[in-house]
């Protein structure tokens, strides 16, 4: 089994944030201040870890706790390299990567006239905390950054490779594992990248980056916004459930968690369409006009994926 496979449904995405004066909450029911700033939730037990370009990044709690917990299962198998393989694979390979991931959704978000406030990594990916006054293909735009930035990254990795190796093999550089260390590394980093950049791109799934480009194509397409939002519950439930089967059926822990977040955020999705507040959701806001079925005009995004408005409850 590939070591790759434990992080391969790990996902990411964007999030805009709270407009100010605008409250807000998430599944954990924290308070949420007028400025944006929130405190005590789940997601908010975090640590700085620096800044990037002017951007704040902060990791979960859970980011260090799951990297040593994946780092102690390699080891238990008594090959220090497989714990070491672990150890660089799930620290600082799949932070960079996903890290790198989130930049691109903020460059995108700067290129578009938005606003960019942090960056937060943890276990099943990374939150970019955005905003912008932008369109549907503006939001299309900014959800199709993040996966792109995996093509030069996983052609670096494939460079590391080839110049690790030599040109061994007949001059062939292939993704199959040799026992080589470091050439093992960059072929595992290069699935990595594939496997983010193919699950973002193409899972249509709310709140995943092929959700949020679900969502923008369907408006650009003309569809109703309430429609729109049908639809996005639809797939990203039945897509859901398949993850969560597959991950029960790999025995993949963390792709049961994926698909469980997913279906929380579908389920989510639903009820504030239901409830004809659309205007509430912090991807339909600015096109929703108070009853959630026709386009409005410029609102201020809300908050992020975990948050609607406290009117919603």
């Amino acid at each position: 089994c590939r070591t790759s496979l434990n992080v391969v449904m790990s996902s990411t995405h964007y999030d805009p944030p709270a407009p100010i004066g605008q409250p807000s909450y998430d599944s954990s029911t924290r308070a949420t201040s007028s400025s944006g700033q929130t405190g005590g939730g789940f997601m908010e037990r975090t640590f700085p870890a620096g800044c990037l370009f002017g951007i704040p990044i902060k990791v979960h709690i859970l980011f260090p706790l799951y990297m040593a917990i994946t780092t102690l299962y390699g080891f238990s198998g008594g090959n220090p390299e497989v714990g070491a393989m672990r150890l660089l694979l799930n620290g600082p390979v799949l932070f960079g990567t996903v890290l790198i991931h989130e930049l691109g959704h903020c460059f995108a978000t700067w290129h578009v006239g938005g606003v960019v406030h942090q960056i937060l990594l943890w276990p099943l990916g990374g939150l970019a905390y955005v905003g912008h006054d932008g369109d549907a293909g503006d939001d299309l735009k900014v959800s199709i950054a993040g996966p792109l930035t995996h093509v030069p990254q996983a052609l670096t990795w494939l460079g590391v490779l080839a110049a690790a190796t030599g040109g061994t093999g007949g001059g062939t550089v292939t993704l199959i594992n040799d026992g080589q260390f470091g050439p093992d590394l960059c072929r595992e980093a290069i699935i990595i990248n594939i496997s983010l950049f193919v699950f973002n791109l193409c899972v249509p799934a709310y709140p995943l980056d092929g959700g949020r480009i679900l969502c923008a194509s369907l408006l650009l397409c003309g569809v109703g916004v309430s429609t729109a939002a049908t639809i996005t519950v639809i797939v990203s439930g039945v897509l859901s459930i398949m993850i969560i089967a597959l991950g029960v059926y790999f025995m993949n822990v963390m792709s049961i968690f994926v698909g469980g977040w997913v279906l929380s955020k579908a389920y989510e999705l639903h009820k504030i369409n239901g409830q004809g507040r659309l205007d509430l959701h912090p991807v339909f806001s600015k096109y929703a006009d108070g009853g959630g079925g026709s386009y409005g005009g410029g609102a201020s995004n809300l908050s992020s994926a975990a948050q609607f408005n406290n009117a919603q409850q």
